[in-house]
């Protein structure tokens, strides 16, 4: 699989990565064992790729021709304001891919919380982009799933809406070597928010395929080994 890099310049190393697309808040954020230089350090690396290649092959879809990939990638979401940053998207011959890396960081608030004293414009958007995925506003049954996940996925069907792709693809990606004892409770809570997401979506806590407006829309999570 041939991927090109790049936001403004081509990005072939970590180093680059850093330098033209850095994630919000970098000096917290960008720091070995964290996710963002973990995914840096992944997709500049052609045996880590060589993973991603043969998951995607496995999951049907066709990785022939060059994938062009942007970190941090920003999508817009209804209404005004901040749209959707992808750690990474990823565009091939006919599907979208949106990439979503941790270790141990949160699927941040609930969509509850991301409500209470939101501006007009932002429960406009929160309740356009539930109605959109859910199939309805925001109520008790799912005001406890997760904005960044609802945020995440919809963000990966719009890019492949506006690219005219069939298949999108939202991908976790957890990035396991610097996950120790102490971060059990962490990770076990983020692999129940994002069982409880898929299985208000009606899917297996794994993920699965739903369709949006005639896009095969898959949703699924893989943990990755960077030193395998």
């Amino acid at each position: 699989m041939k991927v090109e890099i790049s936001k403004r310049n081509i990005i072939t190393n970590v180093e680059q990565w850093h330098q033209f697309a850095p994630p919000k808040d970098s000096d917290k954020h960008w720091k070995e064992g964290r996710s963002a230089m973990s995914l840096a350090q992944f997709m500049t690396n052609s045996k880590q790729i060589r993973k991603l290649e043969d998951l995607l092959k496995e999951w049907g879809y066709d990785t022939s021709g060059t994938i062009k990939c942007t970190p941090e990638a920003n999508t817009n979401l209804p209404g005004t304001g901040g749209g959707r940053n992808h750690d990474l998207l990823m565009v091939g011959k006919d599907f979208v891919v949106g990439i979503e890396a941790k270790v141990t960081e949160t699927f941040g608030n609930p969509i509850s919380m991301e409500l209470f004293g939101a501006t007009e414009n932002k429960s406009l958007r929160i309740n356009t982009l539930a109605k959109d995925l859910l199939g309805c506003g925001v109520n008790e049954k799912n005001e406890h799933l997760r904005y960044q996940l609802l945020t995440g996925i919809m963000g990966t069907f719009y890019e492949a809406k506006s690219k005219s792709k069939p298949k999108a693809l939202f991908l976790v990606i957890v990035f396991t070597d610097a996950i120790t004892s102490k971060d059990y409770k962490v990770v076990q809570n983020n692999n129940k928010d994002f069982e409880e997401f898929c299985k208000y979506l009606g899917l297996t806590s794994d993920g699965g395929e739903i369709e949006r407006d005639g896009i095969k829309l898959d949703i699924k999570k893989i943990e990755i080994s960077l030193a395998d």
